[in-house]
């Protein structure tokens, strides 16, 4: 039991077999001070803190018992690593690739115009083995005339008139094909012809004149066409 003073205030435990139910007295050992302790005059123990320490933790475990539960962890999928140089260096090769076949498609689409402005650039084209120059393009029939004789008792018919190229560009001359057909479109005759003149310039015209065998003496139709496939 837990027994004061009466004069300094001092403190003692005293066990409670020293003190029977008559009371004891005692000697205050800071003041001197003696007096009769009895039991009812004993003051009540005040609970250990480290007891008080002991069960609050044990509410506060018990009202936080999830507190420091491990959150849930999710699984974080693997991260590609790209190597940027790297990556910078394919595009660049994809540009420099777009910008040659760019090149190389004005070059070839746009070629008439540069041969026409830049002539020498004709020889690399044909090295390269492309066309740099239009066949057969803008070429018309102008003023045909026909004419019938004979020559060497063999009937002949002369057929004449003008090529006109009507482009801008300088154009190479097909072969001419001559078709004669009979009254009722039944086939007679068709031949080939090459004229004397392999190219013909913007705007110029060039006169031709065929003379081929008259297969019948009979009323014919006569077609000229370009036969662009020789």
């Amino acid at each position: 039991m837990l027994i004061k003073c009466p004069k300094c205030r001092s403190v003692y435990d005293v066990p409670d077999t020293l003190v029977p139910e008559e009371g004891r007295v005692l000697r205050c050992a800071e003041c001197g001070e003696i007096w009769t302790a009895q039991k009812k005059d004993a003051l009540k123990k005040r609970k250990s803190p480290a007891k008080d320490i002991q069960k609050m933790f044990e509410r506060v475990s018990k009202e936080t018992e999830n507190l420091f539960d491990a959150p849930e962890v999710k699984t974080v999928e693997k991260i590609r690593v790209v190597n940027v140089t790297r990556y910078k260096h394919t595009i660049n090769i994809l540009l420099l690739l777009v910008a040659l076949i760019s090149v190389a498609a004005a070059l070839y689409y746009m070629r008439y115009d540069i041969v026409r402005l830049i002539p020498e650039t004709e020889k690399l084209y044909d090295k390269i083995d492309v066309s740099s120059v239009p066949y057969g393009r803008n070429l018309e029939f102008k003023d045909i005339t026909t004419r019938e004789f004979s020559e060497d008792n063999i009937a002949k018919i002369e057929i004449g008139g003008a090529i006109v190229n009507t482009g801008k560009y300088q154009t190479e001359i097909p072969p001419v094909k001559v078709d004669i057909y009979g009254k009722d479109g039944t086939p007679l005759l068709n031949t080939t012809h090459y004229l004397p003149i392999p190219r013909l310039e913007p705007g110029y015209n060039l006169l031709f004149n065929i003379v081929v065998t008259n297969p019948t003496p009979f009323g014919k139709s006569i077609y000229l066409t370009f036969n662009e496939n020789l």
